[in-house]
């Protein structure tokens, strides 16, 4: 049957993403330019292009305050330590209810901003609450997500 079909153009009309699901690792970093100073954007570029966005509309942006700063508001690096270890805690939490796919990082003056695509919401608030208040100990967050099936969150740092 899917020889027919693609002999004669018919594509496989799935509910279910295509493989891989996802794309690996290839990350570029690039300057970018804020009113209030300069930034840098770390994104996986392997997403370019990625045929799945629509099995994974939902976009979370975590924005984390940068507490140790040098000049440019930058992290110093016992901070960037600190953010990294933080990140991969973020990540651990997002995967214990979803598929999640980390598109990249921008850190600019005083903050990073964490950005993932998963496939719905599953959390409950006081989940969500009960996380951000334990990093809320150490530093501010801003937990957001919306539904953006097209990620043009993203489109900026990736095709």
């Amino acid at each position: 049957m899917n020889i027919f079909r693609n002999l004669f153009g018919q594509k496989n009309q799935s509910n279910q993403p295509s493989d891989p699901i996802f794309p690996g690792e290839s990350f570029s970093i690039s300057k970018v330019t804020f009113p209030d100073g300069w930034g840098l954007a770390t994104f996986n570029t392997k997403y370019d292009k990625y045929p799945n966005k629509l099995f994974f509309p939902w976009h979370v942006l975590i924005e984390l305050e940068i507490v140790e700063k040098n000049d440019n508001g930058h992290p110093v690096e016992t901070e960037a330590e600190k953010l990294a270890k933080l990140e991969e805690d973020i990540l651990t939490f997002l995967k214990s209810k979803h598929t999640v796919h980390f598109l990249g990082r921008v850190t600019r003056n005083g903050f990073r901003d964490l950005l993932y695509y998963i496939d719905k919401p599953n959390f409950i608030q006081d989940e969500v609450n009960t996380f951000c208040d334990n990093v809320m100990k150490e530093r501010p967050i801003n937990f957001g997500m919306e539904n953006d099936p097209k990620w043009s969150a993203v489109s900026g740092f990736i095709k």
